[in-house]
């Protein structure tokens, strides 16, 4: 099912992001809409997330491993943003659910 891969995908990039950067705890939160879901990832990381594009330079590759999975994340989600949550931030992003949904039986034969 591609909506839960994108799903599973997403979150696990937005979690690692935030174990990694914010040497700390993090708490997922998911919640359905009927359109859409949005899952929100808090961490103690008061520092937003950047995303950063693949660089050719190998001097340059280890700073090119942070933020290519927020590319991720942009690539895939519908939309996604950061915001300040007491001491840390929260990062959240949303999918669209509206392709998971059955197409409507359009064969009308009787």
């Amino acid at each position: 099912m591609p909506l839960l891969d994108d799903l599973e995908l997403l979150v696990s990039e937005v979690v690692t992001n935030a174990l990694i950067h914010a040497h700390s705890e993090v708490d997922l939160r998911l919640r359905e809409y009927a359109d859409r879901i949005r899952v929100e990832v808090r961490d103690s990381d008061p520092y937003p997330p950047v995303p950063t594009a693949l660089l050719n330079d190998e001097s340059s590759n280890q700073e090119a491993e942070s933020g290519r999975g927020l590319l991720i994340v942009e690539a895939l989600a519908l939309a996604w943003g950061s915001s300040p949550a007491g001491r840390g931030k929260t990062t959240w992003f949303e999918i669209s659910t509206a392709a998971a949904d059955p197409e409507p039986d359009t064969d009308h034969r009787s």
